[in-house]
């Protein structure tokens, strides 16, 4: 059965920009007594979702289709992950389309949409499978001068199946949400309790005898830029854990349990605290509730009782409280907005909250972040700013990201006079210095307790010793110090940085007098051979076999010439072309090219180009499992185009 079509034009494009990004996630939950959410809001037949959860893999993937056909005929974009504990979305439209889209998503039922797996009798009754029913929709608007002129707030849709909905690398299973997720609070009573704390010296009562302990569960560079103040000094963790200095007359900011990634909070932070906290009343919270969820959970298997998280996280909160409440800065959102000031989330309920723009609206745009480097008030992340080391966003003010090449976050700040991706402006001595550091570094850490930093830190070294035994030999040359994006590793001429994550697409130059050139034709099956912007530093050697006595013998521009070298550039075969989302969207600047001499294909070319004809999905998906994306006409910043492979000659 095909969703339902809506009564507007499939041609939704830049005429009509996308106004409205929902954010929203479901849970998957019994109603078996156990759980902590209201049977009403989030849970199902117990019966109907065991028997989704037993044919997880008949059903997953018609949710899959479901989901990509719904948001396709609403025009909508973003990103959605299903798995068989629940769903996960933020995905960006125009007003009219969002509406329609939750009232089909309200009324899907499971059991009536999809057929039951061949030869089955047992099914649940139709009209038991509503999983998505009475799903909590946090709305936000685009406003225009946030997105470029037929910019969106997300390049395309991607509709995934996944383990889990957030991931914890398996820490917390399915079937523990029920049993140990902690209370789920309002707004409301989550701002009385801060309040409570204000007035009784960061206690929950008069009688001080449950301190309350606000905890952060999102990553630190969601931290940085905005974050719940505790009313109270938080004494306990605010040294050790908070980086933010306050002076005495200042709410300290909530603990930041500093995780690159929420898979980390279990390892990094429960598995620390948890004892401290066992006589403390915990308050959590996150963006929009998902990742509380499972961040409470995980305090409560470890023998934390008092845990309550935030219902619809910060952006539910911002709705009512706004620049009044107890957040301070900014509220990050991963689309191309970046981050929302905590007025533009405001539900107006009268025509008086919605003129006040005067003091309110310079307090709400206060900044708390702070650059890495002088420290000074920053709160600008972008894609282009990132640790050399782990590619975390980081803060760093325009004067100095001038003054520097490579940047290092607050964990990496130890290692930023021995840790560089790009070594091709450094001297034989300097590459000594750095493999000297690098030692002392990974002799600095425990072996048991950081094998992956160590390890990290090995294969640096290794990086520069080789390239000191290349410097030695003259195979190589310093060159100039050229600043690189540390995502794609092309100099700053041709990416400004801007194709990390969502802020991908958003590189391309957009200057009106700049006229594009049409992409070079290309279609599966054409012969391809690596092209004119080839990155050595991104995509390793262009050639098919290079000798190392004669690679001795090359320079580094010689390598970069097969005609002055004499090696013969490897080949390969286009088996999918499709788009990158650089320029205008729906162009196909991007293709799939499977090479002759991979490790990963074992085919001949005859037996490739039989592939290639077949209608069968498995020899589809095993043709692109042995293949590397490219770009192919991709924008580049200067308005020109970008092609890592060209055709080859006929």
């Amino acid at each position: 059965m095909e969703p339902t079509k809506p009564d507007v034009s499939q041609q939704h494009n830049s005429r009509h920009p996308h106004s409205h990004v929902v954010l929203f996630y479901r849970y998957f939950l019994p109603t078996d007594g156990t759980s902590n959410h209201e049977p009403s809001s989030s849970q199902l037949d117990s019966t109907t979702l065991q028997f989704f959860q037993k044919h997880s893999k008949h059903y997953l993937p018609l949710l899959q289709k479901h989901q990509n056909a719904l948001c396709g005929n609403f025009g909508m974009k973003g990103r959605i992950l299903i798995s068989t504990e629940g769903i996960n979305g933020t995905l960006s439209c125009r007003e009219k389309e969002l509406m329609q889209y939750q009232q089909q998503m309200e009324s899907f039922d499971l059991l009536s949409e999809f057929d039951p797996p061949d030869n089955l009798i047992e099914v649940p009754k139709a009209g038991k499978g509503r999983l998505f029913k009475n799903i909590d929709w946090k709305i936000s608007t685009v406003k225009c001068n946030k997105v470029e002129e037929s910019q969106e707030p997300f390049p395309d849709l991607k509709v995934q199946i996944v383990k889990e909905i957030v991931n914890t690398g398996g820490t917390i299973d399915a079937a523990d949400i029920p049993v140990y997720t902690g209370k789920e609070i309002s707004p409301d009573e989550f701002h009385h309790i801060l309040e409570l704390a204000q007035a009784n010296q960061g206690c929950v009562d008069q009688e001080k005898k449950k301190e309350v302990v606000l905890i952060d569960v999102r990553n630190t560079f969601e931290h940085a830029i905005g974050h719940f103040v505790h009313p109270h000094s938080n004494t306990i963790f605010s040294d050790e854990n908070n980086d933010t200095n306050n002076s005495s007359s200042e709410a300290t900011p909530a603990i930041n349990p500093n995780t690159v990634t929420f898979s980390h909070f279990d390892s990094n932070f429960c598995s620390k605290y948890s004892d401290v906290l066992k006589d403390k009343k915990v308050l959590m919270y996150c963006t929009g509730g998902i990742r509380c969820v499972k961040a409470s959970a995980m305090l409560k298997k470890r023998g934390v009782e008092d845990v309550s998280h935030l219902s619809g996280g910060i952006h539910r909160y911002l709705e009512k409280y706004a620049s009044e409440g107890f957040y301070k800065g900014k509220c990050m959102v991963f689309d191309q907005r970046v981050a929302l000031d905590p007025d533009s989330l405001r539900v107006e309920n009268d025509e008086s909250h919605a003129s006040e723009t005067g003091q309110r609206k310079e307090q709400s745009a206060g900044v708390v972040g702070k650059c890495i480097e002088c420290q000074v008030r920053y709160d600008k992340l972008s894609g282009a700013n990132l640790c050399t080391v782990c590619r975390d966003l980081i803060l760093i003010c325009p004067t100095c990201r001038e003054s520097k090449h490579e940047y290092h976050c607050d964990r990496h700040q130890s290692w930023k006079n021995a840790y560089f991706t790009f070594l091709d402006g450094f001297t034989t001595d300097e590459l000594q210095k750095q493999s000297t550091e690098l030692k002392q570094l990974h002799d600095s850490y425990e072996p048991k307790e950081s094998k992956n930093v160590r390890r990290t830190l090995r294969k640096q070294m290794d990086k520069v010793h080789h390239r000191i035994d290349e410097l030695r030999a003259g195979s190589a040359q310093v060159g100039t110090s050229t600043k690189r994006c540390r995502t794609c590793f092309e100099s700053e001429d041709i990416c400004d940085g801007l194709c990390w994550g969502f802020w991908k697409h958003s590189q391309t130059s957009r200057r009106q007098d700049i006229k594009l050139e049409p992409i070079i034709t290309v279609s599966v099956g054409d012969r391809v051979r690596p092209g004119p912007n080839w990155n050595v530093f991104r995509l390793g050697t262009k050639f098919k076999t290079v000798d190392s006595n004669h690679l001795k013998k090359m320079n580094t521009d010689t390598q970069n010439n097969h005609h002055e070298s004499g090696a013969e550039l490897k080949t390969g075969t286009v088996v999918q072309v499709k788009s990158w989302c650089s320029g205008e969207g729906d162009e196909n600047d991007c293709v799939a090219v499977a090479w002759d001499d991979s490790p990963a294909v074992s085919c001949s070319r005859r037996k490739r180009k039989r592939q290639l004809q077949s209608s069968s999905d498995e020899d589809h998906s095993t043709l692109l499992s042995q293949t590397d994306i490219y770009r192919w006409g991709n924008l580049a910043r200067n308005g020109q185009r970008v092609y890592d492979v060209e055709p080859v000659p006929i």
